[in-house]
């Protein structure tokens, strides 16, 4: 199914308490650090509001307050609306997933890691444009690890998605944005609800889409060059993403 009508709505994922990140993140959540003299939080929400997102909802859970603060009469964002997963330090970005769908039924969306650093490229634009539903940005690469949430295809669409994945059988990594058609909302907010204890503490939201996948939703993948993004977990990570911004700002 296609839908050429422009993105508007977003949801970051932002309740995660960056404990790799300490000491760096003791204060404030990991979307705060700076990289170039910005926020990853603020950065993105100037990139969504100049793409035509009209209205971003932060699922918040360590620190919200701070976050909140942090954000709060900040010209030039686009509308910010909060969505708290209060179990944050029991549960895992389903949960934050589920509590934040709400928010934007019946509506198409992005959905966005709230830990990444994104070159100002046209791709993010692409993917706010694209036609198709539910397409997961994907960079190609063979040096795949356990950590990666590594993508597999078939005929051109997604046909497992998981960290499980042997990084043989992968294609490539999902970065951790994606849009989300109409159609998939009913499906994906009752398979959410219906998670179990252990799965709101362990399932990442891929791993519910894997599961809508195996039950008929197609997912389709659009490709990114890899100097594009990077993601920060750890004060390496944080590093490394200066050193590449340092990169693109020559």
């Amino acid at each position: 199914m296609n839908d050429s009508t422009p993105v508007q709505d977003a949801i970051l994922l932002v309740a995660g308490t960056g404990t790799r990140l300490r000491p760096l993140t003791d204060t404030q959540p990991k979307c705060l650090l700076e990289v170039g003299g910005q926020s990853l939080l603020l950065r993105l929400l100037r990139q969504l509001g100049a793409l035509g997102i009209e209205r971003v909802v932060l699922a918040t859970g360590y620190l919200s307050s701070t976050l909140a603060d942090a954000v709060e009469g900040v010209e030039g964002l686009p509308e910010i609306v909060f969505a708290h997963n209060a179990d944050y330090q029991t549960t895992n970005n389903a949960e934050s997933l589920k509590i934040a769908m709400p928010a934007v039924e019946g509506r198409a969306f992005l959905l966005c890691d709230g830990d990444v650093l994104l070159r100002e490229a046209g791709w993010l634009g692409e993917l706010v444009r694209e036609p198709r539903e539910n397409v997961l940005s994907m960079i190609a690469r063979e040096d795949l690890g356990e950590e990666e949430m590594k993508i597999k295809l078939v005929d051109g669409a997604v046909a497992g998605l998981s960290k499980k994945l042997a990084p043989q059988a992968s294609h490539g990594e999902s970065l951790g944005l994606q849009k989300l058609g109409v159609s998939i909302a009913a499906d994906l907010s009752a398979r959410l609800a219906a998670m179990s204890e252990a799965e709101r503490a362990t399932s990442y939201y891929e791993d519910i889409f894997a599961e809508l996948i195996v039950g008929g939703h197609t997912f389709h993948t659009l490709s990114v060059p890899i100097d594009t993004w990077t993601e920060i977990d750890t004060i390496e990570d944080l590093e490394a993403a200066r050193a590449l911004f340092l990169r693109w700002s020559c």
